[in-house]
């Protein structure tokens, strides 16, 4: 059993067309350009779920977008809540002010809140009818679970970040996180070595 997602993977890799570019699509890139990438796609109505993996945590990549895009600054266009006891006010709190002023919303570990979540649905209903702010997005991030609402998840963008198989894989991802500048502030031995690699 534990060969088997291996086996799939390089059954689907080698057989099927186009399989290696099914298979391999974001390998190269960082988790900050495929949410680049995923935010291009996304509109003012359409949340972002994060489903987190170990080690994963999609907060830094999310700021670094924002002040690219929005000059985002903490607590004045971006507001960041965990999600725990008591969490819930000021969750609505922020998204009713993000939507209407056009922030944005982290909100980390929903999961650990199921019956929440059905009034977070119920919300982003209102908001959909409503019509929010063009600048307003929300990011949601959570564990594996079942207590999240299928609305949610379906009119979400869904994003994980998980670990890369194998050495090549992890060589390429180690890659995408350096900017192109990186390497030509190098001396030459080094250059020749990242080559080589």
């Amino acid at each position: 059993p534990d060969r088997m997602a291996t086996a799939l993977a390089n059954w689907i890799r080698m057989v099927l067309p186009g399989g290696r570019d099914y298979m391999d699509c974001d390998a190269s890139l960082s988790f900050y350009e495929v949410l680049s990438s995923a935010y291009e796609d996304s509109t003012n109505a359409t949340p972002f779920f994060f489903i987190l993996s170990p080690g994963a945590d999609p907060v830094k990549e999310v700021e670094a977008l924002g002040k690219k895009t929005i000059q985002l600054q903490a607590n004045v266009n971006y507001h960041n809540v965990a999600m725990g006891q008591g969490q819930d006010v000021v969750a609505m709190q922020k998204l009713d002010m993000g939507h209407k002023e056009g922030h944005w919303i982290m909100l980390q570990n929903v999961h650990l809140m199921p019956s929440w979540c059905v009034d977070l649905e119920k919300r982003l209903d209102g908001f959909e009818a409503e019509g929010s702010h063009p600048n307003f997005r929300l990011f949601l991030s959570a564990d594996p679970a079942k207590g999240i609402p299928i609305g949610v998840l379906e009119r979400s963008i869904k994003l994980t970040n998980e670990p890369p198989q194998g050495l090549l894989a992890n060589l390429r991802r180690s890659f995408a996180l350096f900017q192109k500048e990186d390497f030509e502030e190098r001396d030459s031995k080094i250059k020749a070595i990242l080559f080589g690699l």
